[in-house]
């Protein structure tokens, strides 16, 4: 059985006509890597793409907001924290101010469920090993970290490096939604 997220659900009930969208988001969300497409980067190129956007640890990064839009396994996710907590952590030695001046540094999606479980869970290990508590950390990820697809989120506020690898997906593979929309071929 397909199951819809809680914002799609009351969507459904005012928007009869995403039932199949939210089926077909539901379907990729639980689909595993191999069907998903997932493609993976390499380190040194998404430090290629950091560096040339700016991100870089000797900028105040924490006046920044980066938006990564399918952040999968932390490819780009991870090194862009690495570099905002090097950044923070250089000029402010006193952590205890965590989630009041990074709770807006970062905004990532990722619409499988599993995955988004599994990164998450690395980006809380990457704020704790930098001596993050506990409760900051899982207060920062909760902030920075949405699971759904990032073409139907809504995202409020603006950003200023968007960064991250587009989702690859074979174009068979994508659930065929007819919801009364002509659609071009």
């Amino acid at each position: 059985m397909v199951r819809a997220s809680p914002k799609i659900k009351a969507a459904q009930q005012t928007l009869p006509t995403i039932r199949p969208v939210a089926q077909a988001v539901s379907l990729l969300a639980n689909s595993d890597v191999q069907s998903r497409g997932a493609i993976f980067t390499r380190r040194e190129v998404v430090d290629f793409i950091l560096d040339l956007l700016g991100y870089t640890s000797d900028s105040p990064l924490v006046k920044l907001r980066l938006l990564e839009p399918s952040f999968g396994e932390g490819d780009f996710l991870l090194p862009a924290l690495d570099r905002l907590l090097q950044s923070w952590v250089g000029k402010n030695p006193d952590l205890n101010h965590a989630v009041d001046d990074l709770g807006n540094s970062l905004c990532a999606v990722e619409l499988h469920r599993n995955t988004f479980d599994s990164t998450k869970r690395k980006v809380l290990a990457a704020l704790t090993e930098r001596g993050i508590s506990n409760t900051d950390a899982r207060t920062l990820a909760d902030k920075w970290l949405i699971q759904g697809d990032f073409l139907l989120e809504p995202l409020f506020g603006s950003f200023d490096v968007v960064a991250g690898n587009p989702p690859y997906l074979r174009q068979e593979l994508i659930p065929d939604v007819d919801v009364g929309i002509p659609r071009k071929i």
